[in-house]
C-alpha cells in the first residue's frame, strides 16, 4: 500500500496555529499529540471515515474525542438536527424541545432531574458546585488516575497545567487511588468534614474491583458526602446509559456528554431530586444556587441530536453491536502482533466498547517515541489512530481489515526500531507529549 502524504495537512497546521492558540480548540488535538506525519485540516467525515486536507481518506477509531457514537455525519441524527433548525434555535423562554429531551433523557437515565450544556467542564463543575451547596462543604476528592474532569481552576490546578491558577483555588482538591478504598479511607481522615464529594469516571479501560464503587458510595454516605460519576466517556459505551448501570453502581449525581449527542455539542448532570432541586426556584426563602445559567444550554440543534440519539441506543442492541466489533478488531490485530513476535511491546487492553494501545519499548515500559514511531506507520498506511479505539456501529469488516492491514505494515517497523535499541531514522518529527506538562 503506498503511503499517505500529508504535506497541505502540515500546511494547514503551521497557518491555523497562527491564528488560534495551539492549534485547536481540545489540547488533545495539538500536533504535540499526534506523529508529524498525520491528517489535518480535516474536510468531512462519513460513517467510520475522515478526509483531510490532502484527500487522504483514513478510517477513524479516534471517533472525535469518543463524542461521536453512531459515526460520524449520521443521517437520521442530521434529519432531526435539520429539522429543528427550521423552526429556530434559541428563544427567550423554554421550549418544546427543552422538555422532550429532558423527558428522553431521563426516561434512559432512571434520574429524576437533569440540567444541559454544551460541554462537559460545565457540567462537571455545576456537579461540586451542587454537591458543595447541599452538603456546605468545599472540598472534592478525585483519583489521581483519571485524567481530566474539567478545565475549571478546582480541578485543572492539581494537574501538572497549574499555571494561571492561584494557589488558594488548589486548596480544596484532593487525589487519592483508584480501586483503592483504603486510600479514600485516608483522604476522608485527613480532611474529616470537609469533603462536599468525590468525583471519579465509573471506570477507565478496565474494570474496577468487585464492589469497589458500591463500597466508595457507602463510604461517602457514611462521611456525609456525595458520590459522582463522571459518565462523560463511558455513557451509551459500556451500557446504557452507561458503565455504571453495568457495574450495579448507583450515584448521587452524573455527568454525560460526548456521545450522547454522536458528536453535536450537548452535556448532562443528572441525578436526584432533592440536590438537583436545590438548583431551582424554591423554596422561598432558601439560598439561591447559581447552578448552570448558559445561553446556549437549551439550543435546539443539540438537544435534537440527543434525542435522536437516545432514540437509537434505548434498546441497547448498539451497545453490543460495538462490544462485538471491538472483541472481532482486538483478537485480528493481537493476532497480527503475535505473529510480528510482539507480544511483549504492543498491549491492547479495555472493554471492547473502549480499548486502549499501550506500546513498550526495548525495557518493556511505555515509550512515547516508540508510540509516536508505531501510531506514526499506521496512520500512513490510512488509519487514524491515537492511541483508543472506539467502535461505533458505523465500523465493519472493511474497517477491521484496514485497520489489520495497517498493523500488519507498522509492525515490522517497530520490530526493526526495537532491534536498533531507538527509533532514530525512522521516527519522522518529534515524539508525542502528553497533554499535562509543566511546560512546553
Amino acid at each position: 500500500m503506498t503511503r499517505l502524504q500529508f504535506e497541505k495537512s502540515k500546511a494547514f497546521g503551521r497557518r491555523i496555529e497562527q491564528l488560534i492558540p495551539g492549534g485547536s480548540h481540545t489540547y488533545s488535538r495539538g500536533r504535540d499529540r499526534f506523529p508529524a506525519e498525520s491528517p489535518n485540516g480535516i474536510v468531512r467525515g462519513k460513517g467510520p471515515r475522515i478526509w483531510d486536507a490532502d484527500g487522504n481518506c483514513l478510517v477513524d477509531w479516534a471517533m472525535g474525542l469518543t463524542a461521536v457514537s453512531l459515526g460520524h455525519a449520521d443521517d437520521a441524527v442530521d434529519r432531526a438536527v435539520c429539522a429543528a433548525i427550521k423552526d429556530g434555535v434559541i428563544f427567550q423562554r423554554s421550549s418544546q424541545l427543552e422538555l422532550v429531551a429532558a423527558e428522553a433523557f431521563l426516561s434512559l437515565t432512571g434520574t429524576d432531574m437533569v440540567k444541559f450544556a454544551r460541554h462537559g467542564s460545565a457540567v462537571t463543575t455545576a456537579a461540586v458546585k451542587l454537591a458543595r451547596g447541599f452538603t456546605r462543604r468545599a472540598g472534592v476528592a478525585v483519583p489521581k488516575e483519571h485524567p481530566f474532569f474539567s478545565y475549571d481552576d478546582w480541578f485543572i490546578g492539581t494537574t501538572a497545567c497549574d499555571f494561571g491558577i492561584p494557589d488558594e483555588a488548589k486548596l480544596h482538591t484532593w487525589q487519592f487511588s483508584y480501586g483503592d478504598v483504603a486510600s479514600l479511607h485516608d483522604v476522608f481522615r485527613a480532611h474529616p468534614g470537609e469533603i462536599a464529594c468525590v468525583i471519579m469516571e465509573p471506570v477507565k479501560f478496565e474494570p474496577p474491583p468487585d464492589g469497589y464503587l458500591q463500597e466508595v458510595r457507602a463510604l461517602c454516605h457514611r462521611e456525609g458526602a456525595l458520590f459522582i460519576l463522571d459518565e462523560m466517556v463511558t455513557g451509551l459505551k459500556l451500557g446504557v446509559p452507561g458503565a455504571a448501570a453495568t457495574l450495579k453502581a448507583e450515584a448521587d449525581l452524573y455527568t454525560y456528554g460526548k456521545g450522547i449527542a454522536n458528536g453535536y455539542a450537548n452535556a448532562a448532570l443528572t441525578g436526584r431530586g432533592d440536590v438537583m432541586s436545590i438548583g431551582g426556584l424554591e423554596p422561598a426563602g432558601a439560598p439561591k444556587l447559581f447552578l448552570l445559567s448558559t445561553t446556549h444550554g437549551g439550543e435546539s440543534v443539540g438537544l435534537a441530536a440527543t434525542i435522536a440519539t437516545l432514540q437509537r441506543f434505548a434498546d441497547g442492541m448498539i451497545v453490543r453491536q460495538t462490544a462485538q466489533t471491538g472483541e472481532l478488531l482486538r483478537d485480528r490485530l493481537q493476532s497480527v502482533i503475535r505473529r510480528h513476535g510482539l507480544d511483549a511491546h504492543l498491549r491492547i487492553y479495555g472493554y471492547p466498547a473502549l480499548m486502549a494501545l499501550e506500546v513498550r519499548g526495548p525495557d518493556g515500559r511505555p515509550n512515547a517515541a516508540f508510540q509516536t514511531l508505531f501510531l506514526q506507520e499506521v496512520i500512513a498506511h490510512g488509519v487514524l489512530l491515537q492511541g483508543i479505539f472506539v467502535p461505533t456501529p458505523s465500523h465493519g469488516e472493511a474497517e477491521i481489515a484496514a485497520t489489520e492491514q495497517a498493523f500488519d505494515a507498522a509492525c515490522p517497523v517497530l520490530a526493526q526500531a526495537l532491534a536498533q535499541n531507538t527509533t532514530d531514522g525512522l521516527l519522522i518529527g518529534p515524539p508525542m507529549r502528553p497533554v499535562f506538562r509543566k511546560h512546553l
